[in-house]
């Protein structure tokens, strides 16, 4: 099987935004505690984390591609993509969400 070049492009632009989204979120800190925790068996904490994320990742597919595309044309998904980042952004700069202080 042959990619083109847009289905590369698109492949490795999901590759790289999942793969740096979730760089140092709770389920890679989750993981890297197990892999210590039980360092022979590394290969299967690898194993069960990668294939939740292939999971989670499929199902969002799903529901994106049979729902949301179906409501929304690509602009307004792009759109409004852009605009929940932004908020949530400007949030956790202000200090509004995210605060871990009790």
């Amino acid at each position: 099987m042959r990619l083109s070049t847009q289905q590369a492009r698109l492949f490795f632009t999901a590759f790289g935004l999942v793969l740096v989204s979730e760089m140092g979120d709770k389920t890679q800190i989750t993981t890297l505690l197990l892999a210590g925790a039980k360092p022979t068996l590394v290969l299967w904490v690898g194993l069960g984390s990668a294939m939740a994320l292939i999971c989670a990742s499929l199902l969002e597919v799903i529901i994106a591609s049979q729902v949301l595309s179906r409501i929304f044309k690509p602009d307004t998904i792009h759109l409004l993509s852009a605009l929940i980042f932004t908020l949530l952004g400007l949030l956790l700069v202000l200090g509004l969400i995210g605060n871990t202080e009790i």
